[in-house]
């Protein structure tokens, strides 16, 4: 069974889509599932070093403003 991070995080985000369904749309669910996988590896709220260890391909500016972004507008909508 592979257990790299691409193959726990499209597990994740096979999971995700299942209990999110039409509530979240796919980039959302790919983030929160990145999220997650970043939040276990890491084990801190710190979002700047939260965002050096996305496996995202991108920017760690890129990714702190996509952290950002979410927590500050997408939880917010959700209270």
């Amino acid at each position: 069974m592979n257990t790299g991070i691409e193959s726990k995080n499209s597990i994740l985000r096979s999971a995700l889509s299942e209990i999110f369904g039409d509530k979240m749309n796919l980039a959302r669910i790919k983030f929160f599932g990145l999220f997650i996988c970043t939040l276990c590896k890491v084990q801190t709220v710190c979002f700047e070093k939260l965002s050096v260890s996305f496996d995202s391909g991108v920017t760690v500016d890129s990714s702190l403003r996509r952290i950002q972004r979410y927590i500050s507008n997408y939880l917010s909508d959700q209270i």
